[in-house]
């Protein structure tokens, strides 16, 4: 074991709980090579998880992405419906260290010991004010409610290993995978008929066509999840450190 490695140890023997959220992401591909990445996100996670079970850490939460889901999320003819079910087709370095990093988390369970929550979590980072409003329908989330995920995944009683989709609550279901992605204008409006008014004030072109819905179902049954910054809670400003900063 070298010297930083010896020291994680150590401050993680103060630890009850470690949520491990340090990664490098898709923004560092090409800044940073293959091994870099994998010396980060797969064997940074590792050092953790064996500091966790020397210290009887009881609880390691995982911060990962819904973006290993990959080449899955891709159908020619319907949105797809990304549940955990969904086999990751991961696409890049990014996604390939995340997977990996689960894995590890999976494998650090069978000792009994430590139990490992992953939370696949969706597109959070600021952006175009139009986009992130989009977003909240089917692949995105509001900071807030990351936050509130993390809080439930700490103080939750879940033994073992588990994974968990989080995002913002989507208003559609299984049914409308089709016509989401041919005319997601129409089945938007069905759901919120005040919308596209909305968006047309701003001077936003209305989404034609979505290509996924990422499901929470899990998240809400085993946590107890509810994200209250939804798509209409960040048109009507409840969001309203984003509108702020990004209208």
């Amino acid at each position: 074991m070298d010297i930083q490695s010896t020291e994680i140890v150590k401050l993680i023997g103060k630890a009850d709980i470690v949520v491990h959220t340090a990664a490098l992401l898709p923004q560092h591909i090409g800044v940073h090579d293959d091994k870099t990445f994998w010396d980060v996100n797969v064997w940074g996670t590792e050092n953790l998880l064996n500091a966790c079970l020397k210290n009887k850490v009881s609880r390691f939460v995982f911060t990962s992405t819904t973006s290993i889901y990959g080449h899955a999320m891709v159908h020619p003819q319907k949105a797809v419906w990304v549940t955990e079910e969904l086999q990751p087709q991961p696409r890049d370095i990014y996604d390939e260290t995340k997977l990996a990093g689960e894995e590890l988390c999976r494998e650090a369970t069978n000792s009994g010991l430590l139990s490992c929550l992953c939370l696949r979590i969706s597109r959070c980072f600021p952006e175009d004010a139009r986009l992130m409003a989009i977003y909240r329908l089917y692949r995105g989330i509001g900071i807030h409610d990351v936050v509130l995920a993390l809080r439930l995944a700490i103080t939750s009683n879940i033994k073992g290993f588990d994974i968990m989709n989080i995002s913002s609550q989507t208003p559609f279901n299984s049914s409308e995978l089709n016509d989401l992605y041919h005319h997601a204008d129409i089945v938007i409006s069905k759901h919120y008929p005040y919308a596209q008014n909305i968006f047309q004030d701003r001077g936003w072109t209305f989404p034609k066509t979505i290509d996924r819905v990422y499901v929470i179902e899990k998240a809400k049954k085993l946590l107890g999840f509810l994200p209250s910054y939804n798509f209409m809670e960040f048109l009507t400003g409840r969001d309203a450190n984003y509108l702020r900063s990004y209208l």
